[in-house]
């Protein structure tokens, strides 16, 4: 805990310096997906990035866009950019460590000055919210799939109010791999009617790549309600999304929405 309380005096140290590179939602606001009854919500264009050496905040480019882990990568001096974290670690993007009681939950959009366009605050889902958008909103089954856009295997979220382009073929719900291939152009078309797509990537345990890049690993906001340890995330493999705890220390992907 010491070393979170830390952590944490450090980073606040650095916000006032911390600088942001991330451009407002390319989604309308016309595209939108329920996440409770009452909540609706859009996605950020892209996984979350961040720089160590200059402590600059980013979507990625495409939401194709993967980055993974190499052990270099943990240098607080390093140039380039990471999209795996520890869970909450909105102000220690560089903690490490595999004590799993040095991770405290700071959600992502609430601390790094993310533009947010019209006043929409930038935050992580949670768990409930997860499994509204995937199993109970209306008609919940027929807005997902499991695709490969680009070469890049991962999920395919659609809006509530979905309509699919002409001439584009896509199965949904829980069906294997390999049944919708999409190309660039394909893609663009899907992105344009509101498709989100969130890309699978590897694990990080440490500063040590963990399994391999078949499968999506995205963080909720909500704490494991008895394992004090561990936090829950999505998981998306080759059958169907499912909630799974893993320890706080691990690093996943993380993808933000705005309210509407």
């Amino acid at each position: 805990m010491k070393r979170l309380i830390a952590y944490i005096m450090m980073a606040v140290g650095l916000s006032s310096s911390a600088q942001t590179a991330l451009p407002d939602s390319t989604q309308s606001v016309s595209h939108y997906f329920s996440v409770s009854a009452n909540t609706r919500v859009r996605f950020a264009p892209g996984n979350l990035q961040y720089q160590p050496q200059t402590h600059l905040w980013r979507f990625a480019s495409a939401q194709t866009e993967t980055i993974g882990w190499q052990e270099s990568y943990s240098y607080s001096k390093y140039r380039g950019w990471i999209d795996l974290f520890g869970w909450g670690t909105a102000l220690a993007p560089n903690n490490y460590s595999d004590r799993d009681n040095e991770y405290a939950f700071v959600d992502w959009g609430l601390f790094c000055g993310l533009p947010t366009g019209e006043g929409r605050q930038w935050r992580t889902l949670s768990l409930d919210e997860w499994t509204y958008l995937l199993s109970r909103r209306p008609h919940a089954r027929r807005l997902y799939a499991l695709a490969y856009v680009c070469g890049q295997y991962g999920l395919i979220l659609l809006p509530d109010n979905w309509q699919r382009p002409k001439g584009i073929y896509m199965r949904t719900g829980p069906k294997e791999e390999g049944t919708n291939a999409y190309n660039t152009e394909r893609w663009k078309v899907l992105e344009a009617a509101g498709a989100v797509f969130l890309p699978a990537e590897t694990r990080r345990a440490g500063t040590q790549t963990q399994g391999s890049a078949g499968a999506c690993h995205y963080w909720t906001s909500t704490p494991h309600p008895k394992q004090e340890g561990q936090a829950l995330y999505l998981l998306v493999d080759q059958y169907l999304p499912q909630i799974k705890p893993a320890p706080r220390s691990q690093g996943l992907s993380v993808r933000l929405v705005q309210d509407i």
